[in-house]
């Protein structure tokens, strides 16, 4: 694990708790198994298709909203963090919906499961920003996927959180649009460090794993509510959507 996800991971596992509040909070994670609608976009549960019986793998699985979902779907899920802490957390959940998924605490750029084993890959949820390489986390999605299967990739668009300032009310660039960083988020529990990605870079990292691209998708929400976002951002983007298919 390199320094950046050394931290990273450090991170994430030290405010588990207060995040875990915090979705608790939002009341959504005891709802996602019984209505995918809840956790995932319109596009995403498109490309996603019929799950019954198939093998699905969440990668960078956050607070698992995506995962209880794609469980819901009837898929076989298996969830992966870099964060043993947040996986605890969820283990907890899915056990008290009844649901049986796989949890596995491990880097998305250096995975420890097997070559073509999953029919479906998810990713979501802003879990980019905090990867240092898109081409070899993508490349691993490639080589755990089975032929034919499908990669669905949802984050927020890098005009929504990248490069604004957040704490003014009106929009003020912080970073150019293309420095990719890595900056030191100051002031977050334990400083991580973030990445900003552009929207090519996501679509040639997809390509460069070796994925078709069938579709991307910008996407503007407009009942979002965030602290990064405000009335003079209404209109642009807040998320893209990617689907990939292997050969």
């Amino acid at each position: 694990m390199n320094k950046f996800h050394e931290v990273n991971r450090a991170n994430w596992d030290g405010h588990a708790a207060a995040y875990k509040l915090r979705v608790d909070e939002q009341n959504i994670w005891n709802r996602c198994h019984l209505d995918p609608t809840v956790a995932l976009s319109p596009p995403e549960i498109e490309a996603l298709g019929d799950l019954k019986g198939k093998r699905a793998c969440a990668l960078g699985s956050g607070n698992n909203c995506a995962v209880f979902a794609l469980a819901g779907m009837g898929a076989s899920v298996t969830s992966v963090d870099i964060s043993y802490n947040q996986l605890r957390n969820a283990k907890t959940r899915a056990g008290i919906l009844g649901l049986c998924i796989t949890f596995v605490t491990a880097d998305v750029t250096d995975l420890s499961l097997g070559p073509e084993t999953f029919d479906v890959i998810h990713t979501g949820g802003h879990v980019a920003c905090w990867v240092s390489d898109l081409d070899r986390y993508y490349a691993e999605a490639y080589r755990i996927m089975k032929p034919g299967g499908v990669l669905v990739i949802q984050e927020y668009h890098p005009f929504f959180r990248e490069i604004w300032s957040p704490l003014n009310e009106r929009l003020i660039i912080e970073r150019p649009y293309g420095e990719r960083g890595p900056y030191l988020e100051e002031g977050n529990a334990g400083d991580p460090y973030v990445f900003t990605w552009t929207v090519s870079d996501y679509i040639n990292a997809v390509l460069n794993a070796g994925f078709d691209l069938v579709k991307f998708e910008e996407i503007s929400n407009s009942d979002v509510k965030d602290i990064w976002r405000n009335t003079q951002f209404n209109g642009l983007p807040d998320e893209i959507v990617l689907v990939g298919r292997k050969h």
